[in-house]
């Protein structure tokens, strides 16, 4: 069974995110909020520690400094002030939901949890996140203009004329699949700690906004940043993980070795501290540390960390007494769907809050406490752009839209959900290997930089001219040609380099075969950046796909013979380091990378040695057993002489197909032959058909041409 249902705003999600921006939409708008599990159920729920707060003017810069140290310098400055700034109202307002925060003698009492400087954290006992996402849901279920349907997934978003139009979800109590149209769409999904086997996270928030938004091109940002809680409660029990708090570190919990000894300060940011123990587990060889909250006092524990205290008495351990055991565990994601300031994303009348969401705030590291203000900030700023789009009069969606969807039974459900688990793992693992990706070295990177400098000597003045300030844009990188794409991940680090708020969404893979027509990625930061690096950014690609798709083309014709397609040397200046990874990208292999990775004895070697015997000779002198000897000959006399003295490989330079038949008889179980000189995509099967191992050819870095891509269909969010 289907059914289509209008509304004015759909919003998936019911945690602080979702519950809050519905609160914050005009009364007179209908307003539906989707969550796939029961309302409560929502990671926000879970938080412990507590919510931060700007306290004083001077503990702004303090309070800058520390998020921004946690985040290792990788968050976006804008978005981290309008968060502090924004907070004393968000704390007023949440006290007027009814939300209780701990005062003593009338004052807000302050706690501190690892990486910050000061106490700034307000907090509920230690259920600081059910105090707060549970009075907002009572809030919300008391507004008549909310719905709040439960164990509904969202399975597609509604696209219509590259605007979002609503969302089609699965509602599990009725069994029905139904098309939500709406004028604006609110994605506040939660996270990803379903797809992980130890998470602090409740197993049904399985990334299911990536997958969907990928589909449909719609940009993300750094899907590799996600957080490693320091300290979960050890288990060997199956499921979620339950969290220790930041906040027993801040008030003075130590972690401890096997021997109840510290070995660290508990005081760093999250990811400093999930390292040190792990390599205190390594070096213990054990699967947990001890965390000791003894000396927190037995008073202080029972009335600031109850629910710790129960679920610490649960798993058999009396943490006023004892100290427990804690491992990192999965919990939190920093990435997500790229938005700006008003949590809008590359598509629109679509808007994504919360941890669904990455505005940069967190950097690559999330400070303790920040993931209720940020959720609840940049849900508020959403919900304020979405009311005035609608005072402004161009709320209202003019269009009438009639989805198409199909009805869907439990099983076919249940296979959608499986392939968006799926989808969602490769896009992050994508994501991850992106970061650690082997063309970026150090020498990559400088190479990159002077690039950049080549292009960019003092100013992009024609940019500049037309846009005096900064503005949100994207654009989309369209293949216009069939090939083999190679350099995404130059592509994304050139844009990295020139700005580091420039995010690059990579819809497919080094080594794909695209077809012309594909969108390779997705690129959204300020337009500015992107129009200056466009061309480098291009530069790279186009030349490195060249040299993959037309490598592929040559190894294709190679299918079934035991010949490997080599590349040499002749490379473009400044440009090896990435010629030579479009060869492996493209199947072939690499040959020497430099002087310095090989002996290969040449004409002019020989020359200078007196023979071929006296070169080999020399070259095993001076690095015996060192690097493997390979000898160029033109002709089977050089080759006897080759052989004779020991060498390992034999290239046969423009020698006649008779005479290299014979030469790969000669050194068979000698030797391993590499047939060089005028190989071409025309002669290299009857190449290969002679039985040599090796064909290199230079043709594949000096003669391929480029692959025609472009950065297209820019425009402002």
């Amino acid at each position: 069974m289907k059914e289509k249902i209008d509304v004015d705003i759909v919003i998936v999600g019911s945690g602080a995110a979702g519950l809050f921006a519905a609160l914050h939409m005009p009364e007179d708008k209908r307003v539906l909020v989707i969550t796939k599990d029961k309302a409560e159920n929502s990671d926000s729920f879970l938080a412990q520690g507590g919510i931060c707060m700007l306290k004083s003017e001077e503990d702004y810069a303090p309070y800058f400094e520390d998020t921004m140290k946690a985040g290792h310098y990788k968050n976006n400055r804008k978005n981290v002030e309008i968060m502090i700034r924004s907070s004393a109202q968000v704390i007023d307002e949440l006290e007027q939901y009814g939300v209780e925060f701990k005062y003593e003698n009338g004052k807000r009492v302050f706690t501190r949890e690892g990486g910050h400087s000061d106490r700034r954290i307000l907090f509920h006992l230690d259920i600081t996140g059910k105090e707060i996402t549970g009075k907002l849901l009572l809030a919300a279920q008391k507004k008549k203009n909310i719905t709040i349907k439960e164990f509904c997934t969202m399975s597609d978003l509604i696209i219509e004329g590259g605007e979002c139009r609503g969302v089609v979800y699965y509602d599990a109590d009725a069994s029905k699949t139904v098309a939500a149209v709406s004028d604006f769409t609110i994605l506040a999904c939660g996270g990803i700690g379903g797809l992980y086997k130890n998470s602090t996270n409740f197993s049904h928030l399985t990334g299911d906004s990536i997958a969907i938004c990928s589909r449909h091109n719609i940009a993300f940002d750094h899907l590799e940043y996600i957080q490693i809680h320091p300290t979960t409660l050890y288990s060997k029990k199956k499921g979620r993980r339950f969290l220790i708090s930041e906040s027993v570190r801040g008030e003075g919990a130590r972690l401890l070795d096997k021997d109840f000894k510290p070995f660290t300060d508990e005081l760093k940011p999250r990811d400093i501290v999930t390292a040190a123990i792990k390599k205190q587990m390594k070096n213990d060889g054990t699967d947990f540390v001890w965390l000791d909250m003894t000396g927190i006092g037995e008073k202080t524990i029972k009335e600031h960390f109850p629910n710790i205290y129960e679920q610490c008495l649960e798993e058999g351990y009396d943490c006023t007494k004892t100290p427990i055991p804690v491992v990192p565990g999965q919990h939190y994601f920093m990435g997500g769907i790229a938005v700006n300031s008003n949590s809008k994303t590359s598509c629109d009348r679509l808007y994504a809050a919360g941890e669904a969401s990455c505005n940069g705030v967190h950097g690559a590291n999330r400070l303790a406490s920040n993931s209720l203000l940020e959720s609840l900030v940049f849900a508020q700023r959403a919900a304020s752009e979405i009311a005035g789009l609608y005072d402004s009069g161009v709320g209202k969606a003019k269009n009438e839209v009639n989805p198409k969807f199909e009805d869907m039974s439990p099983k076919d459900f249940d296979r959608l959900q499986a392939e968006n688990i799926k989808f969602a793992k490769k896009e992050i693992e994508r994501a991850i290997q992106m970061k650690d990706d082997v063309t970026m070295t150090v020498n990559a990177v400088d190479l990159i930089k002077q690039a950049l400098k080549e292009d960019i000597t003092s100013e992009d003045i024609t940019t500049n001219a037309v846009m005096k300030e900064k503005r949100q844009g994207t654009a989309q990188l369209i293949c216009k040609q069939d090939g083999i794409v190679a350099g995404l991940y130059v592509f994304k680090k050139t844009f990295e380099l020139l700005d580091p708020e420039v995010s690059v969404q990579l819809k497919v893979d080094d080594g794909a075969e695209v077809k012309s027509g594909d969108i390779l990625a997705i690129v959204t930061g300020d337009i500015r950046a992107i129009l200056s690096g466009e061309r480098t950014a291009l530069n790279y690609l186009q030349r490195m796909s060249g040299i993959a798709t037309y490598t592929n083309s040559v190894v294709k014709l190679l299918k079934g013979s035991k010949t490997k397609l080599l590349d040499t040397r002749k490379t473009t200046p400044n440009m090896r380091v990435f010629e030579k990874y479009a060869v492996k990208v493209g199947g072939g292999c690499n040959h020497r990378y430099n002087l310095s990775d090989g002996i290969l004895i040449k004409d002019n070697h020989i020359g200078a040695a007196g023979s071929v015997k006296q070169a080999v000779k020399m070259a095993k002198e001076y690095a015996p057993f060192v690097r493997k000897i390979e000898v160029e000959v033109e002709n089977l006399d050089m080759l006897r002489e080759a052989l004779e003295a020991g060498a390992d490989i034999i290239m046969l330079d423009n020698m006649s197909v008779e005479d290299m038949k014979t030469a790969v008889e000669m050194a068979k179980g000698k030797a391993e032959t590499e047939c060089s000189g005028n190989v071409t995509k025309e002669n290299v099967a009857s190449l290969a058909d002679i039985g040599v191992d090796y064909i290199s050819s230079g043709a594949l870095t000096h003669s391929a041409p480029i692959l025609d891509v472009s950065l297209k269909n820019l425009k402002e969010i």
